[in-house]
């Protein structure tokens, strides 16, 4: 891989870099995401590919920026960039990657490229092993908030930080949270740094807590200026005491800048045993007010009047997952933190229980195998004092599962300190048990650096909703025959027999009953979801937020064959329709026998079998918009392609006038019996989503994973098919969690075989 250097990099920036093209891969995640925001702030052209679309990307393209959705060669080809940057969560083998490297492109790792955009400003670099997002997030917004014409590149969203990442103007600083978890520390060289703390930590990188300290000691050397160090972290103070040029803080008596608490009020800051004022944040817990008199050192040191650093510190709001309220009313709180270390652990605890009475409820999940197993000891002695502790599954992030360490282990150990401890083996269940636990008072912590946070606004959401009166709102809106039903299994609803809840399940009666729904949903902010006959879709174990709509209610199910017409309802079944056809002696729509689904899906994914598509018979659609009116086109209109209807993702379909061919009853019957024969002998008899993937250019998605020897993969109660490649069947015992990791694993399989990116063909939808 040809790697590009520091000088060279430098080179490229102070030749000018208007209109040049980069690459990201792995541009949705929050660090390439706010690389991309400094590249697109330089007149860069940025192109990038991520698996998954989400909420980055999307203000990424606002900005001009191009994503695509999931790695492929043909894609980085086409962009034809003069330099590819990719993160340390990019897998070396990935496809991309790969082709970059067979065309001589110059790759550089993210970090690196980033600390060669932060030397073009004046580079402030925040460090340490705990709190730098967070005291990154505050001193970009104290800075700009003072008026300074700055920039900032912070690890995660912070709300009143428009975007994670910004150049801001020449000469000015750029505050740059500076990561040491894979080595990448000493790649800056910052005019001043801010180091908050040293630990044993990511040692599934670094050989001993030695090279750890290696890495700070270098990371020290390459700072042109001042060091801002915590005269309350012993090992720091050890290794940059004797230094030249530092500056102390923190509640040490010896600390240059001291901060001394003050119960229930401001705390107060002294420089050199004069008082330099009275501040306040928001956040609370010692370790938050520490990391708060780095900032109020750096902006003194640096000429900022006290009175403005109080004024614009009480004003910082946080960033997402430190700390992070996500509901609160008189009853309950609920928290959500990215702690995933012992000593963040403690700190976080030791803050909500200094603030809040009342019992303490945590959910921990923890992260990675390789800290699980090194830290198990600290880790169980984190939890002293909680009144109910959940741990869940370890999150792997990438890692190789290691023997005997896992949740239960951990739960395990934490019982053996005598603090109770229960496991929770999947996020669902997790859910439930602390949903089930909840009592008034009770203040909710989830704790972790993976996927449990979306557990914690999972159970926001249930108690939002739980605030509102939606359903007895539907029920005076609606007819009496319409059905309404809160917190519905949604499951049993779906081929593939999972996932979680919807809050609202509405089955309306009447056309009249279903704008009405809708627009109540539009009115009151409510999330929409059509859901026909749950083919060729997998939903989340989290289920579905807002309200769920099926047609499937009488009226909305009608078939009336009219010569060679046929006026369908949406909630009508595709085999009632081929059935209806064959009686009236009609053609051309034997392939709808064998699809698992009503119109309404058919038409949204112009769903196919045999050769042949939903809107081949399609003459007319009627559809809803989501303001209530009724609108109907030809099927020319309606813009349908291969596997999907665009207008339909927007709208509701009705129903549609299909047609067929007059012809012989038995021919119709004959040629049903035949798609059904080779239905069943050549697609497993088992609960499905349908086809998985969508078929690549060259060749069939369930023969490709039958070339790659996949047939069979498992994981949990989700297995490949043994009798059709492209089919995940549920055993019995499934979860949606089940079967999105072996789609993962397929793909990964895959594209590590044989270069080819799967596209998923069903729709993956929920929390």
């Amino acid at each position: 891989m040809q790697r590009i250097s520091r000088e060279q990099l430098s080179e490229w920036l102070a030749g000018g870099v208007a209109n040049e093209c980069v690459y990201l891969v792995g541009i949705g995640g929050c660090g390439m995401s706010g690389l991309a925001h400094l590249l697109l702030d330089l007149g860069c052209r940025v192109i990038g590919s991520d698996l998954q679309i989400n909420a980055e990307i999307h203000q990424l393209r606002e900005r001009g920026a191009t994503v695509f959705e999931g790695h492929a060669p043909e894609q980085l080809r086409g962009a034809a960039p003069m330099l590819v940057a990719y993160s340390s969560a990019v897998r070396r083998d990935n496809p991309e990657l790969a082709l970059a490297e067979q065309l001589e492109i110059p790759v550089v790792r993210r970090a690196a490229l980033l600390a060669v955009l932060v030397q073009q400003r004046r580079g402030i670099c925040v460090a340490g092993m705990h709190g730098k997002t967070s005291t990154t997030a505050l001193l970009a917004h104290a800075l700009q908030e003072l008026g300074a014409d700055s920039g900032h590149a912070v690890g995660a969203r912070a709300p009143q930080l428009s975007r994670p990442a910004r150049m801001g103007g020449e000469g000015g600083f750029i505050v740059a949270e500076a990561d040491e978890s894979d080595g990448t520390l000493r790649e800056f060289f910052p005019e001043q740094s801010i180091v908050l703390n040293i630990d044993e930590e990511h040692l599934d990188y670094y050989a001993n807590f030695a090279a750890v300290c290696g890495e700070f000691t270098a990371f020290a050397d390459q700072t042109e200026g001042t060091i801002f160090f915590c005269a309350d972290d012993p090992r720091l103070v050890e290794l940059y005491a004797a230094r030249a040029d530092t500056v102390t803080y923190g509640f040490n008596p010896a600390a240059e800048y001291r901060a001394e608490l003050q119960p229930d009020g401001p705390f107060t800051v002294y420089h050199a045993g004069r008082q330099v004022g009275e501040f306040r944040i928001r956040q609370f817990g010692e370790k938050n007010i520490s990391n708060a008199v780095a900032v109020i050192a750096f902006l003194h040191r640096n000429g900022f009047a006290p009175e403005a650093i109080a004024r614009v510190l009480e004003t910082f709001e946080g960033a997402n997952r430190r700390q992070q309220m996500l509901f609160a009313d008189d009853a309950i709180r609920i928290f959500d933190d990215y702690g995933h270390h012992p000593r963040e652990i403690r700190a976080t605890l030791s803050a909500l229980r200094e603030k809040f009475a009342g019992r303490l409820l945590v959910a921990f999940q923890p992260h990675r195998y390789t800290r699980t197993q090194h830290l198990l000891n600290e880790f169980a002695e984190s939890f002293e004092g909680v009144d109910l502790l959940w741990i869940t599954e370890v999150y792997a992030a990438s890692e190789q599962p290691i023997p005997e360490v896992n949740g239960q282990a951990l739960a395990t150990a934490v019982a053996g300190t005598g603090q109770p401890a229960a496991y929770a083996a999947t996020l669902d269940r997790l859910r439930e048990k602390v949903r089930l636990a909840l009592q008034p008072g009770d203040v909710v912590l989830f704790l972790g650096a993976g996927d449990i946070t979306h557990v914690a606004h999972q159970l926001a959401s249930d108690l939002k909703m739980k605030r509102t009166s939606h359903t007895q709102a539907l029920r005076e809106l609606l007819s009496d025959k319409s059905e309404i039903l809160e917190q519905e299994p949604l499951a049993p609803r779906t081929t593939l027999r999972v996932g979680g809840p919807a809050d609202w399940f509405v089955q309306p009666a009447t056309e009249t009953d279903l704008g009405a729904a809708v627009r109540y949903a539009s009115q009151q902010g409510l999330p929409v979801f059509l859901l026909g006959r749950g083919a060729n879709l997998v939903i989340r174990d989290g289920g579905i937020r807002g309200m769920v709509i099926s047609l499937r209610q009488e009226l909305l199910s009608e078939i009336e064959v009219k010569g060679t017409e046929l006026h369908c309802g949406a909630g009508a079944g595709l085999k009632q329709i081929a059935n209806a056809a064959r009686d009236h002696a009609l053609s051309g729509l034997e392939f709808l026998e064998g699809i698992p689904g009503c119109l309404g899906g058919a038409l949204r994914m112009n769903a196919g079998a045999m050769g042949s598509w939903t809107f081949d018979v399609v003459k007319r659609v009627r559809f809803m918009t989501h303001d209530g009116s009724i609108e109907e086109k030809t099927a020319a209109e309606m813009g349908a392609v291969y596997r999907s209807c665009p207008l339909l993702k927007e709208n509701i379909a009705l129903g549609a006038m299909l047609e067929g061919r007059p012809a012989e009853i038995e021919d119709v019957r004959a040629r049903m019996q035949e798609f059904r024969l080779h239905r069943t002998s050549t697609q497993p008899n088992a609960s499905s989503a349908g086809c998985m993937f969508k078929n690549p250019e060259n060749i069939p998605a369930g023969k490709l994973v039958d070339e790659c020897g996949l047939k069979g993969l498992s994981v949990g109660g989700a297995r490949v098919s043994e009798r059709h490649g492209n089919f995940i069947i549920n055993s019995g015992k499934a979860t949606a969690a089940d079967v999105e990791a072996l789609i993962a694993q397929v793909r990964e399989r895959v594209a590590e075989q044989r270069g080819i990116e799967l596209q998923t063909e069903v729709q993956i939808v929920g929390e």
